[in-house]
């Protein structure tokens, strides 16, 4: 909050007054910073400087450097166990594709104001970019923002309130859509007629009814799956990082759950173990670059029997085969007019079918159990996703006619 004010002295000997304008502004973190000037006009100078996140000693830097003072800090973090590289990967992508090329990037931090990061989104988005980069640019605005704050070079994250236009809206207007029932039929069908037909069933029943994110599927250590004759429980430790395929814990505490699951699923789980075979240890560098031994992959590599089994390879040899044979793939023309396959949903889509069979059944458990079982970091973050699935028409009902009931 910044403010100008006049403050009028004691009254001199001679009575005259003598008045001066004090100007206010309160810091990021929460400090309140005033100084007086004899002039409003010097007053309004100095607040427009200091709320445009100027401090003294910072007036060379420009965002370009004050972005690779952050990822050089954050590689240090790296080397030092307390964050993943795939994360500082993105932060030096963001920076040398997008950012680098910009003239936004040789701006002085001194000169920038917020408009400047919003004119930037708004043109990643109309120049064709999707919502979700904008969304990442953002991310790596206010982040470089918050460490220039930490650092003592800005007094205020420029790039907090910027918003990417078009993308809440979007978010709370169109809800996804969940497959027919009867697609989700044809996809466990193809899963037990197909030629891997204990390690398909396994991994569908594990997605649409664990709700895990293919991340995490694909991540599972076989010692972390527990199975009885009655069901059984997925411990969700690690996932894997699609990028530098290294196995990595959730980037959320709420992330580690156990997941319960039925008894069909479990005994597909013990199909598949059968078929598969002891899981072997293998070496593994994960994402603080350190070479270890690791426990066996519920789903290893199926070239070479060990390893992680990536995403690219899953979507090729596992996903798009059992599409294929449940009809669910179409032949769409690409940029150039040339048809390619596109599946009717992805992977991702079955963890929404999870809760909404979870939702389902009666009585519907509550968001907070929800939102343990799927590891959403926050409360909100699981409505968001989820809270239109919690609508009952019939409770609508009840309440408009009570409404009425009360003033007639």
């Amino acid at each position: 909050m910044a403010n100008i004010r006049k403050v009028k002295q004691r009254p001199r000997q001679d009575g005259s007054v003598k008045v001066s304008w004090r100007a206010t502004w309160t810091g990021h973190d929460g400090a309140r910073q005033s100084k007086n000037f004899d002039l409003k006009g010097d007053a309004k100078v100095w607040l427009n400087s200091v709320s445009a996140g100027l401090v003294g000693g910072s007036s060379s830097m420009t965002l370009e450097q004050l972005a690779e003072a952050h990822i050089a800090n954050f590689h240090g973090l790296v080397r030092a166990g307390a964050r993943r590289s795939g994360t500082v990967d993105n932060y030096q992508s963001i920076l040398d594709t997008h950012v680098r090329p910009h003239k936004i990037a040789k701006t002085k931090l001194s000169a920038l104001r917020t408009p400047d990061f919003q004119s930037f989104l708004d043109d990643v988005v109309q120049a064709g970019g999707s919502i979700n980069l904008a969304r990442q640019i953002r991310g790596c605005f206010v982040t470089w923002c918050r460490f220039g704050a930490r650092r003592g070079w800005l007094l205020a994250n420029l790039a907090q309130a910027c918003a990417v236009e078009g993308d809440r809206e979007n978010a709370e207007s169109e809800p996804f859509e969940l497959p027919p029932k009867e697609h989700l039929s044809a996809l466990m069908k193809a899963a037990t007629e197909s030629e891997n037909a204990e390690r398909d069933t396994a991994i569908i029943r594990i997605l649409m009814f664990g709700g895990l994110r293919i991340s995490e599927a694909l991540g599972l250590a076989d010692e972390a799956v527990i199975v009885k004759t009655t069901g059984g429980r997925l411990k969700v430790r690690e996932r894997l990082d699609r990028t530098h395929q290294t196995l990595d814990p959730p980037k959320t505490g709420k992330g580690k759950r156990d997941v319960p699951i039925g008894q069909a699923a479990a005994l597909a789980i013990r199909s598949w173990r059968l078929k598969r075979g002891p899981s072997r240890p293998f070496h593994h560098v994960n994402g603080r670059r350190e070479r270890s031994l690791v426990a066996g992959r519920l789903f290893p590599n199926p070239k070479t029997g060990d390893g992680v089994w990536s995403y690219e390879d899953f979507i090729r040899d596992g996903w798009m085969p059992l599409m294929r044979s449940a009809g669910l793939v179409l032949m769409l023309p690409d940029s150039k007019g040339k048809n390619r396959p596109h599946a009717a949903f992805k992977p991702h889509m079955l963890r929404h079918v999870a809760v909404s069979l979870w939702l389902a059944q009666a009585p519907q458990p509550k968001p907070k159990k929800v939102q343990e079982l799927v590891g959403h970091a926050t409360l909100k973050m699981t409505m968001d996703t989820y809270g239109h699935l919690w609508r009952d028409e019939e409770e609508d009902d009840a309440i408009a006619q009570a409404s009425e009931r009360l003033i007639s």
